[in-house]
């Protein structure tokens, strides 16, 4: 049992690495609505029929989380491990007639743009961005004409295999869903329509035929990003790991200020608002905020308050953790005179 437990302990570490930041694996649902992927067969001369192949497995996919507004402007699919239910398809009558059931599909799944597109606004993509192909599984049966006789079918997907591609507009939805240390963590809901259209033409059938399989893909998982802590952006700069008040940087803030606004030691500027016609500007270098903090003003150095939003071009005065930085916070200074200071909201 010991060498157990020590051999589990050293993999441990291993599993974790192996995790990497905007990659999740999702898994398909069963969902009414979902999954559930038509199989129509129309053959010449006889007729068409119809069964529902219900999708199982997995997906595994690379996304470009925004955390600030909880979305990505990428997906591409890596790789899938998908696999459809059983279907029997039959039809005709004295004189012509089939029947044949698909059995063990399989689909695999690829992005055909590397990375796929997505409308961060929206998240709302171009479905026709993915290709999904069956390439396992058998179309066996049988086919009847009063002219040919019957004719045993076996045609496996291994051989040649069914390609199409999404068509309409898939969406991925990204939630925010809990912080463990430094990984803050996302929830994924993707919806791909997919479709596959395709004749089977082969010596063997006496008749031509035409295989059509559609439906729309969803799949659900979890994905992460890694966020620097204080301590750790303190140790890049050279800094003790408690020094959020100290001002080291630049007198007129503290090392907190630059971290949450995702400056380093290099690229810290020795004010934090650039004054202009425009207004009084924060000035930001990461994407997202690190921490939580508020622009106030005030005419007399005593008495402060948060700048409210009509007193704002641009932006909010109060920024929390993970708040987008993509729009700058512009102070509207046509007023009497003001002076502006920032304040850190997460103070232990």
């Amino acid at each position: 049992m010991r060498v157990f437990i020590q051999v589990l302990m050293v993999f441990i570490p291993l599993l974790i690495n192996a995790q990497t930041p905007n990659r999740a694996t999702l898994t398909l649902v069963q969902e009414r609505g979902f999954n559930e992927f038509d199989m129509d067969l129309d053959v010449q001369l006889i007729g068409g029929s119809d069964d529902t192949s219900r999708l199982t497995g997995s997906v595994q996919v690379e996304v470009n989380i925004i955390p600030g507004i909880s979305s990505t402007d990428q997906l591409t699919i890596l790789n899938a491990n998908v696999r459809g239910s059983d279907v029997d398809l039959s039809s005709g009558g004295f004189f012509a007639n089939y029947s044949f059931t698909s059995k063990g599909l399989r689909f695999s799944l690829r992005s055909i743009l590397d990375p796929g597109v997505v409308d961060p606004e929206t998240g709302e993509f171009d479905a026709s961005q993915y290709e999904i192909t069956a390439d396992r599984g058998v179309l066996e049966g049988s086919a009847y004409t009063l002219l040919t006789g019957g004719q045993e079918i076996d045609f496996n997907f291994a051989d040649e295999p069914f390609s199409g591609v999404g068509g309409g507009t898939g969406k991925i939805t990204v939630t925010p869903s809990r912080t463990v240390g430094s990984r803050v963590y996302f929830n994924l809901a993707v919806e791909l329509p997919l479709s596959l259209d395709q004749a089977i033409d082969t010596e063997q059938s006496p008749v031509a035929a035409d295989v059509k399989i559609d439906g729309i893909m969803k799949a659900v998982g979890e994905t992460f990003i890694e966020v620097a802590d204080y301590a750790s952006w303190a140790a890049q700069q050279g800094f003790p790991s408690q020094s959020e008040n100290a001002f080291q940087l630049w007198p007129s803030a503290s090392n907190y200020h630059y971290f949450a606004l995702g400056f380093s030691r290099a690229s810290a500027p020795d004010q934090l608002f650039d004054f202009s016609q425009a207004g009084a500007t924060l000035k930001t270098a990461g994407e997202f905020a690190l921490g939580s903090l508020e622009i106030q003003w005030s005419e007399d150095l005593q008495t402060w308050s948060q700048v409210p939003a009509i007193a704002m071009a641009s932006g909010r005065s109060a920024i929390t953790y993970l708040d987008s930085l993509a729009e700058p916070s512009i102070v509207k200074m046509d007023q009497a005179k003001r002076y502006l200071r920032i304040i850190r909201l997460d103070a232990p």
